[in-house]
C-alpha cells in the first residue's frame, strides 16, 4: 500500500500521540490532499490546521496547492499554496504544535465527492 501511494506523490508525516502517521500526500501535480474530519476544524476561526513541519516540506517541495477533504461531509476545499502562506496565521493550541490556519472564506470549495453518500 505504501509503495502505491508513493507511486501517486509523496506521503508527509506528523507525530501524533507517540506515533507518526501519514497527514496527506503531495501528489506529482503539487498538491497536497489531506482528508480532515469536523472535529479537527478550529471552530473560532471556522478553519483547519496545517502542521508546521508540513508546512515546510510543502515550501521546501515546492507545493502548488492545498486540497482539503472533510471525512464527514465528503466537501473539498481548495487554495493556490502562496495565498495560503501569505494569509495563514500560526497558532498554537493545546497539546498540538504549531499549526498555520487559514479560514475557509478563503478557500474555493469543490463539488462534494460523489453524491451516493449517507443521507
Amino acid at each position: 500500500m505504501s509503495r502505491s501511494k508513493r507511486s501517486n506523490g509523496i506521503p508527509l508525516y506528523v507525530d501524533y500521540q507517540g506515533k507518526r502517521i501519514v497527514s496527506g500526500v503531495l501528489g506529482r501535480d503539487g498538491v497536497f490532499r489531506k482528508r480532515v474530519e469536523l472535529r479537527q476544524k478550529l471552530l473560532v476561526m471556522n478553519a483547519y490546521g496545517i502542521d508546521e513541519q508540513n508546512f515546510r516540506e510543502l515550501n521546501a517541495f515546492g507545493c502548488k496547492g492545498i486540497e482539503l477533504t472533510e471525512r464527514d461531509t465528503g466537501r473539498k476545499y481548495f487554495i493556490d499554496f502562496d495565498t495560503f502562506k501569505a494569509k495563514a496565521v500560526p497558532r498554537q493550541i493545546g497539546k498540538f504544535g504549531l499549526r498555520y490556519y487559514l479560514p475557509l472564506r478563503y478557500w474555493q470549495t469543490l463539488e462534494p465527492a460523489a453524491a451516493g453518500g449517507a443521507e
